[in-house]
């Protein structure tokens, strides 16, 4: 018979022998040197902040190697995606938008440099950011509908912005032409930050923004918030209605997401989807990105490889209906 105090002692040694699995780090590559976090964006924006937010997370559980992050903006953001793509190393990601993962397949007329789906490996999802259609404060319309009478009574004179062919801010732009009956030109920018000071600025009209990036400026009076393109109204901004009370089905917050080359050996991949889980999954990260309208995404790459072809699935059909091209 074990005495009570044999007994304690037995089962702590067994608890402890179950429970270290659970939180010893698991077992991965060895860093030798540091790590390049590639943004496909320009600095100051929603996804270079998070970005930062990551590096500064993992940083200090690498063994004294840090993380890098390194602003590659440009070309749809594939300057970033394949810069990655052209380093199978393990110490090379990319932030990835998830519409341009989804669409580059299905988009015709699309010239993107790497085929998206055999160039890379998908590590996690980590965002999803709610998109409002902002414009100028003095513009002589305040919501949808009247952008849209305004449009159709001045056909071509109205701009918008995008940040990439073929990503979010493009397809919303060419499905807002589409659907409303309208014309804009469309004009190219290499982040949302520039497309918004280009608003404030009185060069541009409108854009397709993230809320966190827009949002100061609203608060000020420098942007109008027109409409959001979310499912639901935002309690943030409550009174700006949504697009799709206006045209029925309007919908397409952006999401984002890490990749890496796909010939990146598969320790590398677990490591890598292992520090970022555990990094958003703290109350502390959860609560900085809540404080910016976040709402975090991550688990696996399985998980994030179906999310992107979710998103190709509804977003090819609009493509096909509206005639969306690259270019266009």
């Amino acid at each position: 018979m074990l005495t009570r105090r044999q007994a304690l002692a037995t089962l702590a040694l067994s608890f402890g022998a179950v429970a270290a699995p659970a939180i010893a780090r698991a077992a991965g590559p060895v860093l030798t040197r540091d790590v390049r976090l590639i943004c496909p964006y320009a600095p100051g924006g929603t996804v270079d902040l998070l970005g930062r937010m990551l590096a500064e997370a993992i940083g200090p559980r690498l063994g004294g190697r840090n993380i890098v992050v390194e602003n590659r903006s440009g070309a749809g953001t594939f300057i970033a995606m394949q810069a990655a793509a052209n380093a199978p190393d393990g110490y090379t990601m990319s932030m990835s938008s998830t519409a341009t993962l989804a669409t580059t397949p299905v988009l015709p007329g699309a010239m993107a440099p790497i085929d998206v789906d055999k160039a890379l490996a998908n590590v996690t999802s980590l965002i999803r950011v709610p998109m409002v259609l902002v414009g100028q404060p003095n513009a002589p319309y305040r919501t949808l509908a009247e952008l849209i009478t305004y449009a159709k009574a001045n056909p071509g004179k109205l701009n918008i912005g995008n940040s990439g062919q073929g990503g979010q801010t493009h397809l919303l732009a060419a499905r807002l032409m589409h659907e409303a009956g309208i014309t804009m030109e469309q004009i190219q920018y290499r982040g949302g930050t520039p497309a918004l000071l280009d608003i404030m600025a009185g060069n541009s009209d409108l854009y397709f923004s993230l809320l966190p990036e827009s949002l100061p400026f609203i608060r000020d009076g420098r942007l109008r918030p027109i409409a959001f393109v979310s499912t639901e109204r935002n309690t943030t901004l409550p009174d700006v209605p949504l697009a799709r009370e206006t045209i029925a089905g309007f919908t397409g917050d952006v999401g984002y997401g890490m990749v890496m080359a796909s010939g990146t050996p598969p320790e590398w991949l677990a490591f890598w989807n292992e520090e970022i889980n555990r990094a958003m999954s703290t109350p502390e990260f959860r609560a900085r990105l809540e404080s910016r309208f976040l709402v975090a995404t991550n688990g696996t790459p399985a998980a994030y490889t179906a999310e992107i072809m979710e998103d190709r699935r509804v977003w090819g059909a609009v493509i096909q209906a509206a005639g969306i091209r690259a270019g266009a």
